[in-house]
């Protein structure tokens, strides 16, 4: 029993940091997108980047609204999978600004989403190690 009252306490420091990361991130990001310089015209890039940076919170929200474990594990996997697609706008983005200010900013950013992609990987093979997570962990994470 204390064993799993371990595991339950570390599970929720890591989704509520999960949490925090992905909602400072996003500020960062957005912040970003619009001090970017004009990209020769490719305004996709910033829709692209922004629309996918704003899903991966949107996916771990809905995750913790999962009403079953199929569910909760989709939306982690998406959550995921749009954390990679942002990684990548980020790098493109990068490559096509010359700023140094700019560049510095994106490294920073491109740091976190390594770190986010590392924590959702973890989440995923917590809820395939642990077919009861949803039974503990269904009312998302402790917000401070």
């Amino acid at each position: 029993m204390i064993q799993n009252d371990r595991r339950h306490a570390v599970w929720e420091r890591r989704q509520t940091e999960l949490w925090d990361r992905i909602f400072r991130v996003t500020q960062d990001v957005v912040t970003l997108a619009h001090s970017l310089r004009d990209l020769g015209g490719r305004q996709i890039l910033r829709d692209e980047l922004l629309r996918s940076a704003m899903a991966v919170g949107v996916h771990i929200v809905r995750a913790n609204a999962a009403e079953n474990a199929a569910v909760f594990e989709h939306h982690v996997r998406e959550a995921r999978l749009q954390a990679v697609e942002t990684d990548y706008w980020l790098r493109l983005v990068y490559v096509l600004q010359q700023s140094d200010e700019v560049q510095r900013d994106l490294s920073g950013i491109i740091a976190q989403y390594a770190s986010i992609i590392a924590l959702l990987q973890q989440f995923l093979r917590h809820a395939q190690t642990e077919p009861h997570v949803l039974r503990h962990h269904a009312k998302g994470p402790l917000i401070n």
